[in-house]
Order: C-alpha cells, then sequence, then structure tokens
C-alpha cells in the first residue's frame, strides 16, 4: 500500500492529480518550448560582444606595446638609453679609479723636501709601484686590456726630508727615521701636526696596534755575528723579506711585545683581544704543568698551534688576534708554534699588508740600527731593560710577581713599585712600562720576555739536537728572569718549539704587498 501511494504521488508530481490541471500543464510545455527557442539566440548574442570586445582590447594593448617597444620613451630607446648610460657610468666609474689612484700613487702630490711638513702626502716613488692589468669590457662586447701602475702604500713625509712608506689603512703617528717612525691601524692615531703622539707620555693614548720604521738598505741586509750566542743558527734570509726591503728599503717591526689584553686608562679595566679555552686568563695566577719531557716553568693553556710533532696536538686554544699597544697583558707562556700563528692571524686578512712572527735578520737589523743611532745594544750598555738585576723606576700599568718557579700570582697596578736589581726578584710588566724600556719608540726589546724568532737553531751541544721532538729556534732579547750583562738585547739562545716557558713572548713584523 505504502508503495503504491508512492508510485501514485510520483506520477502526480509529473502529470498532475486531476483532469482540471491538464491547461496548466501545456501551457507550461508551451513556454518551456519557447524560452527554447530564444535562449540559444540570447548565448550567440553574448559570444558576439564578448568576441568584440575581446579584439578591442587586444588592439589596445598591442597599440601598448608598440609604443613601449618602439615609442620615443619605448623598450628600445630604454634599453639603447640604458646602454648608452651604462658606458658612461664605466667611463665615470674608470675616471673615479684613475683619480683614485692618481691619489694613492702621489701623481697629483708634491715632492717631499725638507720644507714638507711631517705627515704630509707627497708623491710615491715609481720604485714602490706595480704594474697591474686593468680589464674593461665595451658595449659591443670587446674588452681592453691596459696596464695601471698603482701602489698599495702611501709617501708619506717626516719633516726632514726623508719618505716612509705608509700601508693603506694605516696612518704615519709621528717621529722621524733618525728617532724612530711609528704607524698605526686606526686612523684616531694619525699626527695632526702639533701633538707628538710617539711621546712616552702618550703612548697610552693611542687606540691602534702600532709598528715602527727600520731602514736598511739591501746590500746589508743579511745576519750579524754579534759574537755571542750558545748556538749555531741557520745563516740564510728568507726570500720575503729580500723583495720588501729592495722595494721600500725598510721594513716595520712590532713597537711592543705581543699582547693579549689592554689596559683602559678611562675605565681602569682590560679589554681582552685574545681569549683562552676553559676561561684561562694570563691576567690572573698562572700555575704550572708538568710539561713535555717533564720540563718545569710550562703552561700549555695558552697555546695557538697549527704544526702536529710528537709532543704537540696541534689544538688551538686561543681566539682573536694579538695586539702591538702599551699597557698590554704580554703574551707570555709562548711556545715558538703559538707565536708564529698568532701573529700570522694578526692580519691574515688584510688587503694590503700581512704579518708574521719577527725573522732572526729583521732582529739583527734592529739591534743595527738602534747601535747606528746611538742606542747602544752591547754588552756592557743594554741595561735599559727589564731584567732581574736592572731598577726601574717611574712605571706605569700593571705587574705581576714570579716565583723562582715560575707560578704568576697576577697582574695588579704598579702603584709606587720599583723593580729591584737583586736576585730572582722576578717582575713581569705590562708593554711600555717605563720609558727607561724605549729606544727610537721601540719598546722592551730588551728584558721582560724571551722572544721567539724564525731562525732555526742548530746546538751541536745539545743531546737532543737531531730529536724532531725539540726543533730548537733562536729567541732574542733577555728576559725579567736573567741578567742583562750575560744576556744582552743581541744574544741569541736556543729554544725547543714546545717550551712555553713562562717569559717566552714573541712580536710580530709588518710585510706590505
Amino acid at each position: 500500500m505504502k508503495r503504491r501511494n508512492v508510485k501514485d504521488n510520483v506520477e502526480n508530481q509529473i502529470n498532475g492529480s486531476t483532469r482540471a490541471s491538464t491547461p496548466t500543464i501545456n501551457k507550461k510545455i508551451i513556454g518551456v518550448g519557447v524560452d527554447a527557442l530564444i535562449d540559444p539566440l540570447k548565448n550567440r548574442a553574448i559570444t558576439l560582444i564578448a568576441l568584440i570586445i575581446t579584439i578591442i582590447i587586444m588592439l589596445i594593448l598591442a597599440g601598448v606595446v608598440l609604443s613601449l617597444t618602439i615609442g620615443e620613451n619605448g623598450l628600445f630607446s630604454t634599453a639603447k638609453y640604458a646602454v648608452k648610460k651604462w658606458n658612461n657610468s664605466v667611463e665615470q666609474e674608470n675616471a673615479e679609479l684613475d683619480e683614485l689612484y692618481a691619489y694613492i700613487n702621489g701623481e697629483n702630490l708634491p715632492e717631499n723636501t725638507k720644507d714638507t711638513n711631517a705627515g704630509t702626502l707627497v708623491a710615491v716613488p715609481d720604485s714602490w709601484k706595480t704594474s697591474t692589468p686593468s680589464y674593461v669590457r665595451t658595449s659591443d662586447g670587446k674588452e681592453v686590456v691596459s696596464s695601471k701602475k698603482i701602489s698599495t702604500v702611501q709617501a708619506v713625509a717626516t719633516g726632514d726630508g726623508e719618505t716612509v712608506p705608509v700601508p693603506l689603512g694605516f696612518y704615519y703617528v709621528g717621529g722621524k727615521v733618525s728617532t724612530g717612525v711609528v704607524i698605526s691601524d686606526s686612523s684616531s692615531d694619525k699626527y695632526d701636526g702639533k701633538t707628538d703622539k710617539t711621546s712616552h707620555e702618550y703612548a697610552p693614548n693611542l687606540k691602534g696596534n702600532q709598528f715602527v720604521w727600520i731602514p736598511c738598505k739591501l746590500e746589508d741586509y743579511h745576519k750579524i755575528n754579534w759574537g755571542k750566542e750558545n748556538t749555531k743558527w741557520d745563516m740564510e734570509t728568507h726570500e720575503s723579506e729580500y723583495n720588501q726591503v729592495k722595494k721600500y728599503e725598510g721594513f716595520y717591526i712590532g713597537r711592543y711585545e705581543a699582547g693579549v689584553s689592554t689596559l683602559n686608562e678611562e675605565t681602569n679595566e682590560f679589554k681582552d683581544s685574545v681569549t683562552f679555552n676553559n676561561n684561562a686568563s694570563l691576567f690572573n695566577v698562572v700555575a704550572l704543568e708538568s710539561g713535555y719531557h717533564g720540563w718545569s716553568w710550562q703552561n700549555y693553556s695558552f697555546t695557538a698551534r697549527k704544526e702536529v710533532t710528537p709532543v704537540t696536538t696541534g689544538e688551538n686554544k686561543a681566539s682573536g688576534n694579538i695586539v702591538s699597544k702599551a699597557n698590554s697583558i704580554p703574551y707570555y707562556h709562548a711556545d715558538y708554534y703559538t707565536a708564529k700563528e698568532m701573529s700570522r692571524r694578526m692580519y691574515s686578512d688584510n688587503k694590503y699588508v700581512y704579518s708574521g712572527l719577527t725573522s732572526g735578520t729583521q732582529w739583527d737589523m734592529m739591534m743595527k740600527y738602534l747601535q747606528e743611532k746611538g742606542d747602544k745594544v752591547n754588552v756592557t750598555s743594554s741595561n735599559w731593560g727589564n731584567y732581574d738585576n736592572v731598577s726601574l723606576e717611574n712605571l706605569r700599568g700593571y705587574y705581576t710577581n714570579v716565583t723562582t718557579n715560575g707560578v704568576t700570582d697576577g697582574f695588579k697596578e704598579v702603584g709606587s713599585l720599583k723593580t729591584n736589581a737583586g736576585t730572582s726578584s722576578y717582575v713581569l710588566l705590562t708593554t711600555g712600562s717605563t720609558e727607561q724600556v724605549m729606544k727610537n719608540n721601540l719598546y722592551d726589546v730588551a728584558g721582560n720576555l724571551w722572544e721567539w724568532t724564525e731562525e732555526a737553531s742548530y746546538a751541536d751541544n745539545l743531546d737532543y739536537n737531531n730529536d724532531p721532538t725539540y726543533n730548537t729556534y733562536v729567541v732574542r732579547g733577555g728576559s725579567f728572569s736573567h741578567d742583562y750583562a750575560t744576556l744582552p738585547a743581541w744574544y741569541r739562545a736556543y729554544g725547543c718549539a714546545p717550551d712555553a716557558y713562562t717569559y717566552h713572548g714573541f712580536r710580530p713584523t709588518l710585510y706590505m704587498k
């Protein structure tokens, strides 16, 4: 019954349920038929209108594209204009570079005379320049190659008719060739024409790393036997040293022993430039380790090595760069590998200079320079350094006592400290501690720390001379724990490369590219 009702309901929905509804059904059918005839015409009309509108839009767009392409401000004109502008910019850039090269090379600068003021940029000697190819690509794809003579140094007058090379990125601080020319890598240290910024009183105010010019001619550039040593040494000189001296007739050496932390006199705090693993600090108390081969006075918490030897791992425990500044804690407990690596790092990413550990020839030339300028470095007159048997006064900065076993007790303000000329009165001082240790604007060349050099040592009297675990190198300058008469500044002593004694430090040197 339900199924029938469902069927009836469906039929009623389709055909109507009574006869009386039939005319209505027919009328609807007729209406549906008329609409069916009209709708196609409507659709065709709409399609035709859309087509016409589309064509009109396309014509408009085509006109716009043509205008943008070949019009007065079209793509072709714009591209042509861009090429012209590019060529002009290349020409302008080349002109600006030419002007810069001319400035750097002193082509538009005056010649140096005895009347030229110190610190004045003057014409760069032609021998200081290097021919460098210059490549320019023109708009038609051709490459034009020309040659320019450029220099990575500026020529600076020292006020006495002398001219010194100052690397780009460095600044003339002051001094004459006869008294010691000082340069710095900080523009704030640049000579202002009035203040003697090389004076001992002013030195702590300088912000940058400082180097002193050592003049020497190529024919004089060789190692010197000063007649006092406990070792034989390599008599060869590095080729790179010859090249620099041949070109510039001199070189720059660190004004101070390499430092790890510098005192800010305004805040009376030290700012670290080198940090070490596990918060190790050369400022605090430094105890000793047993050391390789059981050596005493050793501590290896401050090594920065690349070389791996039978007794060294090559482990680098130091981050950052050394400094060459006044009032700095010197990098003591440095073995040879550390001295060489940290000296290299100092300017490893510089475009105009690179740095390295002082060589044996450079040390000899420094000694010769000091001696020629009246600062005798022989055995009777090198008592101007921080030696155990020299009394120093008017000290500044900080100091640390060192026990007879080599332990330091931490750096303290010097106050009214005077070093005693007594036995085993070991005192290590911060760099540039007194005017007594300054000669020709160089500090601590004698005493304070023995300084590693790149000079190999060959000591026949050493049992381990041929043992590769030692690798002996020459140290120079004496130290706070030695006496000046026996070990003056020019004395050559051997040191085993892994030695990290309390009295071992080093000094960087600067090479101009």
